[in-house]
């Protein structure tokens, strides 16, 4: 059996079309009040989401950070979100650069 290689050229680069957009009004929602922290699992990033909520099992219900949920990315996906989350942040007049620059900080 051989194999060849071709080296593509700027007609063979097409950009693939998207597959139709179908929405589920079913989907799980969560609720999140934060994130606990991101992880690259060989090329997955993966983003763990966290909400506080009141434990009511004890005579006095304290406040806890309780995970709620994890996503996993492709690379792509996740630098889609990234760049998305901050065009539309920016569009509602709530900049990360600005944030970051007066002193904002994950935790």
């Amino acid at each position: 059996m051989f194999l060849t290689v071709k080296n593509p050229t700027a007609a063979d680069q097409t950009v693939p079309q998207q597959p139709p957009y179908i929405d589920n009004p079913f989907a799980p929602e969560i609720f999140v009040t934060g994130f606990s922290g991101l992880s690259n699992l060989g090329g997955v990033i993966v983003l763990t989401l966290e909400s506080v909520r009141h434990d009511h099992s004890r005579p006095q219900p304290t406040l806890e950070r309780v995970v709620v949920g994890r996503i996993a990315f492709t690379t792509g996906a996740a630098l889609e979100l990234v760049a998305g989350m901050n065009h539309f942040l920016e569009q509602q007049g709530l900049s990360p650069s600005r944030a970051l620059a007066g002193g904002a900080t994950f935790q």
